[in-house]
């Protein structure tokens, strides 16, 4: 039977016990318990891998703000000051040279952390005067206010509560995970019982917290039961409508505040036409999002423009960088602020698109086509920046304004050297460098770290490449979030375990190895594979596919898909250390010695040798000069140098 989708006075129909117990069975692995699982200490490795999951679930939980935070402290903040110190040491012959530390500190202990408190700011401010909605993606709005839309009414005939979206809004969402046309009566049923555990503890945020991840763990499982391409599936993202996906956690939050803002308005309000009005409600909390982001970069912006004035200042008028390589009396009088050969005047756009009523601007800022794709990818995402987002604060806020306030072509050649740099490692480095570590241990552990597109092994061996290094797209390493829905209940893969195998071998992983993991699973393959007269050693892909199809309904499949089940499943562990190695890497180690250490280091000795450069060049000009014209009666150098004598 086919229903359209609750009008929420529809009665509940209860589980039956049976069904419960199934659920409680099936139970992914709570993601907090594993992170909280004490890890095995094996020597000095198992102190890493303990490391290595704390600074990666912290990096994960916080997003681009704490990833960028710690990269910034231990990169930039802390040990680009205590290099300043140091700076031409031996030339000044003192130990701390305090205005060119004071510079460093000033600019890296301002730069970073105002880039993410004020867009935290402005959005809490907006979130209370504007309402909750703002926090929410434009193309969210727009679909949310769609479903709200098409049914405001109950079946009596009285505007819907919040729980009645929520229930509206889960039919849609488990819809389109199944892949139906219409929502089905047990669609219906699915999206009354995800309401009702939502609603559960709604005062209580670790209550609330449990619920969350509860459904999390049940969407997943109705994902990857019904997915058409288990193995370029991603499993935990909640499709809302044909223009609007984003992950179920997150889709759940500003649902939330989808509810207490709009859905709340429309029933104080109670219009007469409640379809028409909520379109022009939606539309509207639109345009507030699109000029909430606007306003957001707007500000990071203008403050970053101002920074480089204020270090300049705490330095002093000369460039401490040159302190002990020119005379002191130079030092201290020569003003070599170049500020105006660094100005640049801006192209002023005066071009203004007309879009026509309010409703075609939301269409198209909502669409599919260039301007949505466009500012989609300008999206804050709560007061973290997208990528796109990061990079204009980088050139625009960080780069432009450095340069425009640089003091000589000392001080610029610096800029360049070290932001430069510093700005191609924050946006792009770290993430293809993780990219290429996992594909390496991908292909010693057999497990599929990253995902790749459907079309990645049917490229030549450039495009494959260049998918590995965009930042954005391409190949994408696993969160905590995916790498449980693809290594835990894998019976609940559309196929079962033939299902999983799919996943492993589409995604270019290795069969043999993954289920090579344990010595319990070794052994059950191998008996498989002897019955066949195979050895697991020779065994490729197409023949562990072979075997595991023969014998899917076996004791032994069974026993395997059986540990993957379990809460202390070796498939996760393996998979969660592998990917977070080197996120701990590169945080703790290698961008702090890199940019922190090495980068100062290089921008002292590049000015030290072009400046040196530069007044060897003078003097050898003026003495050859001078050499040219000694006069022909006498050894005095003519000291008129600049005057030709007349024959």
């Amino acid at each position: 039977m086919q229903v359209s989708r609750i009008n929420p006075i529809v009665s509940k129909k209860q589980y039956k016990t049976t069904q419960n117990k199934s659920q409680i069975n099936n139970t992914i692995p709570n993601k907090t318990e594993l992170n909280n699982k004490q890890v095995p200490f094996k020597g000095l490795m198992g102190i890493v891998d303990a490391v290595s999951l704390g600074v990666a679930n912290l990096i994960e939980n916080g997003g681009l703000f704490v990833s960028f935070t710690l990269q910034d402290m231990l990169g930039t903040n802390l040990p680009r000051p205590i290099m300043g110190l140091k700076r031409n040491s031996k030339e000044t012959g003192e130990k701390v040279n305090k205005k060119f530390a004071l510079k460093e500190l000033t600019r890296e202990m301002i730069t970073g952390p105002s880039m993410f408190l004020i867009p935290m700011g402005l959005l809490a401010i907006a979130k209370r005067t504007l309402g909750k909605a703002s926090e929410i993606p434009e193309k969210i709005i727009k679909s949310f206010g769609d479903i709200h839309a098409e049914n405001p009414l109950n079946k009596e005939g009285a505007l819907i509560s919040k729980k009645d979206f929520y229930t509206n809004t889960f039919s849609e969402i488990i819809k389109n995970a199944k892949n139906e046309k219409e929502i089905s009566e047990k669609t219906l049923e699915t999206a009354q019982h995800f309401t009702e555990e939502f609603l559960k503890g709604a005062d209580n945020k670790e209550t609330r917290k449990k619920a969350i991840n509860k459904l999390s763990e049940e969407f997943v499982n109705i994902s990857k039961s019904h997915a058409k391409d288990a193995a370029h599936t991603d499993f935990t993202i909640a499709k809302i409508s044909d223009r609007a996906s984003a992950s179920f956690k997150n889709t759940i939050n500003f649902m939330e505040s989808y509810a207490d803002d709009v859905v709340k308005k429309v029933q104080l309000k109670n219009p007469q036409n409640v379809s028409k009005y909520i379109n022009k409600l939606t539309n509207k909390k639109v345009l507030t999002r699109l000029g909430l982001n606007i306003g957001m970069y707007a500000a990071i912006l203008s403050f970053l423009q101002v920074i480089p004035k204020l270090y300049n200042k705490a330095e002093g008028k000369s460039n401490a960088g040159l302190k002990g390589l020119m005379k002191e009396e130079t030092f201290n009088d020569k003003n070599l602020n170049a500020q105006e050969n660094a100005k640049h005047e801006a192209v002023k756009d005066k071009s203004k698109p007309s879009f026509g009523s309010a409703a075609g601007v939301v269409n198209k800022i909502t669409s599919k086509g260039f301007l949505g794709k466009f500012l989609g990818a300008m999206e804050f995402e709560g007061f973290n920046m997208s990528f796109p987002l990061l990079v204009g604060v980088m050139g625009g806020g960080i780069l432009f304004p450095r340069i425009k306030n640089s003091k000589d072509k000392y001080d610029r050649e610096e800029i360049l050297r070290r932001d430069l740099v510093t700005c191609a490692v924050m946006c792009f480095g770290e993430k293809e460098l993780r990219k290429g570590f996992s594909k390496l241990n991908e292909k010693q552990s057999g497990l599929v770290l990253a995902s790749k597109d459907s079309s990645f092994y049917k490229q030549n061996i450039f495009k494959r490449f260049f998918d590995y290094i965009r930042p954005i797209n391409g190949v994408r390493v696993f969160n905590t979030d995916q790498i449980l829905s693809k290594y835990t209940n894998i019976d609940k893969y559309k196929g079962g375990i033939e299902g999983f195998c799919d996943f492993i071998t589409g995604q270019g992983g290795n069969l043999a190895k993954v289920f090579s993991l344990t010595d319990e699973s070794k052994s059950i393959i191998n008996s498989l594979l002897e019955k066949e007269g195979k050895s697991l050693k020779n065994a490729d892909n197409s023949v562990m596919k072979d075997i595991i199809s023969k014998y899917k309904n076996s004791e032994e499949i069974n026993k395997l898909t059986e540990m993957f089940k379990s809460k202390n499943n070796p498939w996760v562990t393996k998979a969660k250390t592998i990917n977070a190695r080197f996120t701990a890497f590169s945080v703790l180690l290698l961008v702090p010695v890199f940019l922190g250490f090495m980068l100062p280091w290089i921008n002292e000795k590049a000015t030290k040798k072009h400046y040196r450069e530069d007044n060897d060049d003078n003097k050898q000009q003026i003495n050859n000069i001078n050499t040219d014209y000694i006069s022909e009666n006498t050894n005095t150098p003519n000291i008129f140098s600049s005057i030709q004598p007349k024959k």
